[in-house]
């Protein structure tokens, strides 16, 4: 009896023991062929990375100015794109590739059969297969460094755009063409398109590939879905690289197998965040539109503020060029229009002497550092000193006041008032109204000008007329007219939604009654006879609102032509002179090409400004507050003479379209702007 229930047991026990051989025979021997199928078709697919697109910029109305937009690429393997004979054995591996398939001739055939399908020369795209080399062998030596030994890098495994933006029907004709070369593909993409076209072109800036400088400063370099890949385009000038932190996005990733099963949930892509400018684009394309219909200069720059917010309104630059003008386009243009630098954004990045229109800055310093009264009279006898010519004046002024001095912009007036504030009270003021740092549309161009520095009469009076080591930009010009028009300075405004606080209003220390003085002044210089803006720009019927402004004729050297030179070791340089006689002095032993350039005679060399404001009729002593109308602006052209002869008639011009815009009407000269 005993012996039986021990086998009982025995048997009880051996069961499962016999269940478990089974299955494991089952899993290891039965199944052993399918289950390493399946481990090896989930360990041979790796995470496919999705594409998120960069944020979208619109205007402060809401209008759409740049976006991405489905596009194709023609990527090369990297081992076509450098001479390396292990490379190309890798790849003749990986695509499974005859090694006697993938020769010299034949990757060089494939870059020709490229360039013909592209925009893109020869030498284009060598120059862009060297960037790719540079960019992967830094990123290998990076990698190669933190690992402590040399590895394979997933760049020199994949392909990489050479040629991007291919539309749907250049992508069918790129994939027929090139299907006899397999280390080619044709890879969906996205462009960006701008629909701000010319006149927005500077403002909102342009992408370029991913540097190795971009790489190493990644602020996400440590999430692999965010941090910048090596075919990345990132931001390099404008609006793109200002807010690149905000506009780019996050990749999203797919987990499947080979045979497509997905093995876990995806992580869904993220598109980057939208940008909205404070830039009015009907405004902005009537303003370019402007000088579009005008032939006067070589070029120059408008800007339009609100003065209550200092938000930019419109802000051009001109000449400019088409955002989507391919790179060889764009080379030509430069060389052929060079003397008016189509690619300088002139409203933050031009620096330029202001002349005349620091007058109201540098009397209403005088005034509130008790140097001058209102009724202090200087007796201008058309120069400084009667025994000596220099220090001239454009006039004769017999005992001009304070407010006759911004009417009539007498020099020697603001002579003698910049020689007893002194350079260092002058540029203190100059500060305060916002000169000598950036205007606060935190751009790269921005330009923060320049202060006087040397501390001598002589400067002190240059810089009481805009003249000697003063410079700044038109940006900064209209800010200093907004802060005189409501006694208050703050940096200018262009990123509406910026998720950083805007910065407050800081008044200056200057008496309302000092402030209707200059305003006075301002008033005469345009509506009143005498005032250096009366003959071409004081008739312009504003309606409820008059017409404010100061002129300004800025002394500066002839134009400037690009000459390309060869020294004698072969090496070329491109060099910025107004002739070619300039050019050989500099390099006598240089090769200069096309020596014919040679500045017209009809460009002064003067350039033209004016800064002014709208102000109500009647009411326009006092400070200018919150409305429908509440701009100031500056304009200056390249070249063109006296200010109240070009620059003035042009500015009252643009106002008068940004009323018409204001009142639903069409402004003159918009379609000048547009796309």
């Amino acid at each position: 009896m005993f012996e039986h229930r021990i086998k009982l047991l025995l048997m009880l026990f051996a069961l499962p023991a016999l269940v478990l051989v089974g299955r494991l025979f089952q899993l290891q021997v039965v199944q052993a062929s399918a289950f390493r199928e399946e481990t090896h078709e989930m360990l041979q697919r790796p995470p496919r990375q999705l594409a998120c697109l960069r944020g979208r910029i619109f205007d402060r109305a809401g209008r759409l100015l740049a976006y991405d937009d489905s596009a194709w690429d023609i990527s090369v393997h990297y081992a076509a794109i450098v001479n390396d004979p292990a490379a190309r054995r890798r790849m003749c591996k990986l695509l499974k590739l005859p090694a006697d398939a993938v020769t010299d001739e034949r990757i060089e055939e494939s870059w020709e059969r490229i360039a013909q399908l592209s925009a893109k020369s020869r030498d284009d795209l060598r120059r862009e297969a060297q960037r790719i080399e540079r960019l992967v062998k830094r990123i290998k030596n990076d990698v190669s460094e933190k690992r402590g030994m040399e590895i394979l890098i997933e760049e020199e495994l994949s392909a990489h755009p050479v040629v991007s933006g291919l539309d749907r029907s250049q992508q069918v004709a790129a994939r027929v063409a090139l299907s006899e070369y397999p280390w080619i593909d044709i890879t969906a993409s996205h462009r960006r398109v701008y629909d701000g076209g010319t006149a927005m072109n500077q403002i909102l800036g342009q992408l370029g590939r991913v540097t190795a400088e971009a790489l190493a400063a990644d602020p996400f370099a440590d999430d692999h879905l965010a941090k910048y890949q090596s075919d990345d385009f990132i931001g390099i000038l404008g609006v793109e690289r200002l807010a690149e932190n905000w506009l780019r996005g996050r990749r999203g990733e797919e987990y499947k197998n080979r045979l497509g099963q997905e093995v876990k949930p995806p992580v869904q892509p993220r598109d980057g965040r939208d940008v909205q400018l404070t830039i009015d684009f009907e405004l902005q394309k009537a303003v370019y539109g402007q000088w579009t219909l005008s032939s006067i200069g070589m070029g120059g720059a408008a800007v339009i503020l609100d003065i209550p917010t200092r938000n930019v309104l419109a802000m051009v630059g001109y000449p400019a060029v088409d955002p989507h003008d391919p790179d060889d386009v764009r080379r030509n243009i430069a060389l052929r229009d060079n003397p008016r630098r189509p690619f300088l954004f002139r409203a933050v990045r031009g620096n330029y002497h202001p002349g005349s229109i620091v007058k109201p800055m540098i009397l209403a310093a005088g005034m509130t550092e008790r140097i001058v009264g209102p009724n202090d009279t200087v007796n201008c006898i058309g120069r400084l000193f009667e025994s000596y010519g220099g220090w001239g004046c454009e006039g004769i002024h017999p005992h001009v006041s304070a407010v006759e001095a911004i009417q009539k912009s007498c020099n020697v007036y603001f002579y003698r008032l910049g020689q007893q504030l002194g350079v260092e009270r002058e540029a203190k003021w100059m500060q305060m109204f916002g000169l000598g740092r950036p205007s606060g549309t935190g751009l790269v161009e921005d330009f923060r000008g320049r202060l006087p520095m040397r501390k001598n009469d002589g400067e002190a009076r240059l810089a009481a007329i805009g003249q000697g080591e003063i410079e700044l930009t038109p940006i900064q010009a209209a800010n200093l007219i907004a802060t005189v028009a409501d006694g208050k300075f703050r940096p200018v405004t262009l990123w509406a939604n910026n998720p950083n606080p805007h910065p407050p209003a800081h008044p200056l220390p200057v008496s309302q009654s000092t402030w209707e003085t200059v305003r006075e002044g301002l008033y005469r210089a345009v509506n009143v006879h005498g005032g250096t803006a009366y003959k071409k720009a004081g008739h312009v019927d504003f309606g409820p609102y008059v017409l404010m402004g100061k002129t300004g004729s800025a002394e500066t050297g002839p134009p400037e032509w690009i000459y390309p030179i060869t020294l004698p070791d072969g090496k070329r340089y491109e060099v910025r002179a107004p002739d070619a006689r300039a050019v050989r002095r500099l390099y006598p032993d240089a090769q200069i090409h096309d020596e014919n350039k040679r500045c017209p005679p009809e460009y002064e060399q003067t350039h033209s400004w004016f800064v002014g404001y709208l102000a109500p009729r009647g009411r326009y002593k006092q400070p200018v507050g919150p409305g429908p109308a509440s701009v100031a602006i500056a304009v200056i052209v390249e070249h063109a003479g006296h200010g109240g002869d070009v620059a003035a008639p042009m500015a009252a011009d643009m106002l008068r379209a940004f009323l018409q815009l204001q009142n639903g009407e069409s402004a003159a000269g918009a379609a000048g702007g547009a796309p």
